[in-house]
């Protein structure tokens, strides 16, 4: 039985129609999320490293009436995180208790240069075959040299969402169908369901005073960080 029937687009352009789930894969490169996060939010990149379950619940949920329109549910059907296990060996197990595939990518040279990016890549690869027909493809990564795998996949007709830590480049951002702001997922998917500790900040005092990384580092910033899917991948 089909998931879906036809897809059709709506005037707007920017909204598949009669879908009733979506399926999904999720790819982290945990090693450029987590630093990334705990430069901006040490709280936070616990958070990230801990309790997996806590963010892929609210990345279920994330923008699918902007992207899809109503009565449409995600599913997350394959999670992959690639991991530094020298390095971030506790944060382990919180992902394969959370249902995650742990690749282990330990480095390969004295500077410390993991396959990381490979792995994903191939992964991806492969998973364009899959007798799961995977929709969407989601990667938690800054990093640019992903930007040619967002190209193809967008040949290949699937939606690709991406999270980027900090500065990303300008082509990897327009390469995206959507990209996943930062300060939503460190204040909402992070945060929001921290209690309070005694003298703690409240999320909204943390918002208010949340300034992403490249902007404390007098970085270039991304301009169309908006509601509205990245122009030209719709």
């Amino acid at each position: 039985m089909a998931r879906f029937s036809d897809a059709t687009r709506s005037s707007e352009g920017a909204r598949f129609t009669n879908f009733d789930e979506v399926y999904s894969a999720l790819y982290v490169d945990f090693d450029n999320i987590y630093t990334r996060i705990l430069e901006a939010d040490p709280d936070a990149a616990r958070a990230f490293g801990f309790s997996p379950y806590r963010w892929v619940r609210w990345i279920e949920n994330h923008a699918l009436r902007i992207l899809y329109g109503d009565g449409v549910r995600r599913r997350i059907l394959k999670r992959t995180c690639y991991l530094n296990p020298e390095r971030y060996r506790e944060f382990r197990n919180p992902f394969i208790r959370s249902a995650f595939q742990v690749v282990d990518c330990p480095p390969l040279t004295s500077r410390g240069k993991t396959s990381t990016d490979i792995h994903l890549v191939m992964d991806c690869m492969d998973d364009l075959s899959h007798s799961t027909h995977f929709d969407e493809f989601i990667i938690l990564s800054g990093d640019a040299d992903f930007t040619p795998l967002l190209i193809r996949l967008q040949e290949h007709a699937r939606r690709t969402l991406v999270l980027s830590v900090g500065y990303s480049s300008p082509a990897y951002a327009a390469a995206a169908s959507w990209r996943i702001r930062e300060d939503w997922f460190i204040q909402q998917a992070l945060r929001d369901d921290r209690a309070p500790e005694d003298g703690e900040e409240s999320v909204a005092s943390h918002a208010a005073r949340y300034v992403p990384p490249a902007q404390r580092a007098g970085l270039p910033q991304d301009d169309d960080e908006d509601d509205d899917p990245c122009p030209g991948n719709e």
